[in-house]
């Protein structure tokens, strides 16, 4: 809502980046993840663990790259976002499924995507388990993830496992966005962060994760 009204009121970029950030660094991995696994996104089961500003972003995000919303199961600290709880706010509203399930447990069974902006070590092996096959797990809370890495790669070899630490392969975090998206924007002299600019961004990582990696940035690592 802050960003929201911030947006109407200034006339320079205002962009929230723990939201979209967040959103366009891990859809460029899911776009990748995807085609890694021969899926189709329009056919990925989808869940994810949290209901704040970045888990909407990242859906909302995920939506336009072609993932349908029948097809994800949103969870906050009460368990499934169901379209007959009460008191929904409209951004969960929007995401409320109608399938009879309460529990990550249940929402984790034959899911393709596994999408963590909750809390730590909220997944164990036999959720992992219980996913589809070559199982796409990125575990985005920090410090600690929803399910630690060694432990995740230990459980299933066929894991596409991320987490948003530097200390692990795979790292989806909004730092890898940051701030290199504004430096963009105020290049172009834009006065938004539009849809398109986002996408954008998206697909320009994707791409660039395929790269063989520059000596200088080998070196720094």
């Amino acid at each position: 809502e802050i960003e929201r009204r911030l947006k109407e009121e200034l006339d320079i970029p205002v962009m929230h980046d723990d939201q979209h950030g967040t959103a366009i660094i891990s859809a460029a991995a899911l776009l990748n993840a995807i085609e890694l696994t021969e899926r189709n996104i329009e056919d990925a089961k989808i869940v994810i663990s949290g209901a704040g500003a970045a888990a909407i972003s990242c859906s909302r995000l995920y939506q336009a790259c072609g993932a349908k919303k029948e097809n994800m199961v949103m969870l906050d600290s009460k368990g499934v976002i169901r379209d007959d709880r009460d008191n929904l706010t409209p951004e969960k509203a929007e995401f409320a499924t109608h399938r009879k399930i309460d529990t990550l447990d249940e929402a984790m069974q034959d899911a393709d995507v596994f999408i963590g902006l909750s809390m730590a070590n909220i997944v164990t092996p036999n959720m992992l388990l219980s996913m589809a096959k070559d199982p796409i797990v990125f575990a985005m809370a920090n410090p600690d993830p929803e399910i630690k890495y060694d432990l995740a790669i230990a459980t299933r070899d066929d894991i596409i496992m991320a987490t948003g630490r530097s200390d692990h392969p795979n790292q989806v975090n909004n730092v890898l966005g940051f701030p290199f998206i504004f430096r963009g924007a105020l290049d172009v002299r834009a006065t938004a962060i539009n849809e398109e600019m986002k996408m954008a961004a998206v697909k320009a990582l994707a791409r660039l994760a395929k790269e063989p990696v520059p000596e200088q940035v080998n070196v720094a690592y």
